[in-house]
């Protein structure tokens, strides 16, 4: 499964549906890191020298992005399911992030070397540090979607339950994410055509992102796969 990578099919099921939503939103925000991971392998190589700061700070934010999603997993959502579904239930998951990050670390590492100046941009080094990681990375995401099957979350949970975690879920993301970086790149890798109402944040919040705080790092944001209103950008790995 080489780059690049397919995106993970739409789950059947309405997004206004507690119980069937939870596997919604994982499939998109999951969506998100694989047309990010394609574009940055659609133009690593192509880099220009008066490129590389806005790419290379693009790359870094964007998987800085998927450590917190894998950290929200593992301090919020995973403890949250386990206690419902019995102890270990989504372990696996945790087993297959651990598998990857080795080797993103590594990337990550040379990445902030290129951006403090110590190491040169190599659009061919990135591609290959890419290589290392990225499929085991595309088959947890896809993996993750089964522990998270709507008849099971209906044989151990309640609405209510279902609510207070998306209560605690968006307090922890507001409280943690940057709001000039983290927001805009959410917006940035995310096709509004699959799903109009995603991110489901407050108004506001996606108002000022769009129409203020994207433009602190437009020119780094200028490399994601789609532009601030969610439309698709064409050649930049996700056409198929």
């Amino acid at each position: 499964m080489p780059y690049p990578f397919p995106l993970i099919a739409h789950p059947a099921g309405d997004w206004k549906n507690p119980f069937e939503n939870i596997r919604i939103e994982m499939v998109l925000a999951h969506n998100m890191f694989i047309r990010g991971t394609n574009a940055i392998y659609a133009q690593a190589r192509g880099i220009q020298d008066t490129q590389v700061k806005p790419f290379v700070f693009f790359c870094i934010n964007f998987f800085g992005g998927l450590h917190h999603h894998h950290h929200i997993e593992e301090t919020l959502i995973f403890p949250f399911l386990d206690a419902k579904l019995g102890d270990g239930a989504m372990g696996h998951n945790v087993e297959q992030h651990h598998v990857f990050l080795g080797k993103l670390g590594e990337l990550e590492e040379y990445l902030k070397a290129v951006q403090a100046g110590t190491e040169a941009y190599r659009g061919e080094k990135i591609v290959e540090m890419l290589d290392a990681f990225t499929e085991e990375m595309v088959v947890h995401l896809r993996d993750e979607i089964n522990t998270l099957e709507p008849s099971k979350l209906r044989a151990a949970l309640t609405e209510q339950d279902l609510k207070d975690l998306n209560a605690q879920l968006e307090k922890k993301i507001l409280s943690e994410v940057s709001l000039v970086t983290t927001l805009p790149i959410g917006l940035c890798c995310h096709n509004k055509a699959s799903a109009p109402h995603f991110p489901a944040l407050p108004a506001p919040i996606l108002w000022v992102t769009k129409y203020v705080l994207y433009y602190i790092h437009s020119d780094a944001w200028a490399f994601a796969p789609c532009d601030k209103h969610g439309t698709l950008k064409p050649g930049f790995g996700n056409d198929a």
